[in-house]
């Protein structure tokens, strides 16, 4: 999709990984990289790797656990995704994060952080 400095380790790790995120994501991602490239095929290119995910609902429940995700100061779009995590906690091994804020936050919900670089 988007090439950056860490794409080549996170492949690695994730390997044939089953991963999962939020459905935000059908969102979020392809127009990051839409806006990273400035190139309209990235949106249909990020889609197209989406499909490989497992999507957690972006329900009710799952917003507002996100409303009250701790701490305070974490942005709206990384308290979706900590409370994507923790919904489905029992079942990951591991959270990959590269955003500071949403890994300690991660780490003091009790989930295993990882970056990979």
């Amino acid at each position: 999709m988007v090439r950056e400095g860490e794409t080549d380790a996170l492949l690695r790790y994730l390997d044939d990984a089953e991963i999962a995120t939020s459905e935000m994501a059908l969102v979020e991602v392809p127009r990051a990289a839409h806006l990273k490239t400035g190139v309209a095929e990235t949106i249909s290119h990020a889609e197209a790797l989406l499909r490989h995910f497992f999507l957690i609902a972006l329900d009710d429940e799952l917003c507002v656990d996100a409303a009250r995700a701790r701490p305070p100061e974490l942005r709206s779009l990384d308290a979706v995704q900590l409370a994507s995590a923790l919904q489905i906690r029992d079942q990951v091994e591991a959270v990959v994060v590269y955003d500071r804020r949403l890994g300690q936050a991660a780490e003091q919900a009790g989930l295993r952080v990882v970056v990979p670089s």
